[in-house]
């Protein structure tokens, strides 16, 4: 998987990335998904940037790297909430797709490049 998200072994990162994307599962089932939805995202914030701030970012004062740090600890594991929120609506397509699309950004999408174009482009003042 990616193997920026947290600084352990892959084997690591893929069983949070799993235990995440179920608990999207199971709050998805729930009667209150849309509430529970908005919560989960809210914590996985909040989990990313203490994860950041305690082992996973940089030790410089630069803003646009700890921003940077933020987007690759926090989206991936948004990315598989969200994924397994979105697969328990639809039929079996709907869910391959689902699954499909989220391992093809887990893998694939530039996180560290995508916090620090956010970084340039809202740190410097553009």
């Amino acid at each position: 998987m990616t193997a920026s998200l947290l600084p352990y072994a892959p084997a690591v990162t893929g069983a949070v990335l799993l235990v995440v994307l179920v608990v999207g599962v199971l709050s998805g089932r729930a009667k209150g998904r849309w509430t529970l939805l908005a919560a989960g995202i809210v914590v996985i914030v909040a989990v990313g940037v203490v994860l950041t701030a305690v082992g996973g970012g940089p030790v410089t004062e630069d803003p646009g790297a700890e921003l940077t740090a933020l987007f690759t600890i926090t989206l991936p594991l948004l990315v598989a909430y969200v994924a397994g929120w979105l697969v328990v609506r639809g039929g079996w397509l709907r869910r391959f797709l689902v699954i499909a699309i989220s391992a093809l950004l887990l893998v694939a999408f530039p996180y560290a490049a995508a916090g620090q174009a956010t970084a340039d482009a809202f740190l410097s003042g553009r």
